[in-house]
């Protein structure tokens, strides 16, 4: 339950991935980087004018887009731009309310593959609600997925601009990101939960933030994605920096209570514990900038 919570955590509030065995409209794969594998309906309004968002990275971009006046519903977990909190809900990604999501009238519905009810195609469909999909759990996926986005909505020029700016924001948190940290290549974990421990593994998004930080992932590389991991086996990776995101109500003393525990790993020993319970930590989207620069003040203020 812990590994497939962190999975829901990371694109939903964070995110999950819906296996859906539908024959719909699929395309994109690992062989072109430049797609992004998605589900959707094969008939769309010519220029959706209602649209229900179904996942928290998806009601970013959609603002991002100039799509937030398009925008009747959201999740639960939808917190970001501030606006969206007057906007009903829907209830969550793996719990949706078909009465809500209907009753906003939407012409069209889309989320992320992976973070919905698996019945949530075939309800659409019966609805005769449109609807669309996407991967997005890595920055490829984010770029491709914005274009996706764009193309779906009319917007194809905002996407691209939103990607140029992107990948410039990117470049230049990441460079102000390494110089707070002062050390290229140390070994990191960055951890989704603690009892147990669940932390990024690679080649995810939580990996990605490591590296562009300038950090090496000390999770093995055949640990899996999101490995549960004994507090051994990070006692024996013994990182040098521990950046702690689990979401919870508890102080940063708590966090920092917990990890003192184990006072022989290198972290503990440097005071090198980044404590930031921020969803923006853990959501593929277009903020990850802002997630760069969240790390690197809290790396100043330690």
């Amino acid at each position: 339950m812990m590994a497939r919570w962190l999975a829901i955590s990371v694109t939903a509030m964070t995110v999950v991935m819906m296996s859906c065995d539908c024959d719909r409209h699929r395309a994109g794969g690992d062989e072109n980087q430049d797609e992004v594998q998605f589900t959707s309906s094969e008939q769309w309004s010519d220029e959706p004018k209602r649209i229900v968002s179904m996942a928290p990275n998806i009601t970013e971009l959609l603002f991002e887009l100039d799509m937030g006046d398009r925008v009747v519903a959201v999740t639960r977990y939808c917190d970001w731009p501030p606006e969206v909190e007057q906007l009903p809900t829907i209830g969550g990604m793996l719990d949706p309310d078909y009465e809500a999501i209907l009753a906003a009238e939407p012409d069209v519905v889309i989320g992320v593959e992976g973070g919905a009810d698996h019945r949530v195609v075939e309800r659409l469909e019966q609805a005769n609600v449109a609807y669309g999909f996407l991967h997005i759990d890595d920055l490829t996926t984010i770029r491709a997925g914005t274009q996706k986005l764009g193309e779906w909505l009319g917007a194809e020029a905002r996407a691209e601009e939103l990607v140029r700016q992107f990948d410039a924001e990117l470049q230049r948190a990441s460079s102000s990101v390494r110089q707070s940290l002062e050390s290229e290549e140390a070994t990191a974990i960055l951890v989704f939960d603690r009892e147990p421990v669940v932390a990024a593994g690679t080649g995810t998004f939580g990996d990605q933030i490591l590296q562009l930080a300038g950090l090496e992932n000390a999770v093995p590389r055949d640990a899996g994605a999101y490995p549960v991991l004994d507090i051994e086996q990070v006692l024996a990776m013994n990182p040098e920096v521990i950046i702690d995101v689990k979401i919870e109500a508890g102080s940063s003393e708590t966090v920092l209570e917990y990890w003192r525990q184990f006072e022989s790993l290198r972290a503990v020993e440097s005071g090198r514990i980044v404590q930031l319970d921020d969803p923006v930590m853990m959501r593929p989207g277009p903020r990850i900038p802002e997630a760069l620069d969240r790390l690197g003040q809290a790396v100043e203020e330690l």
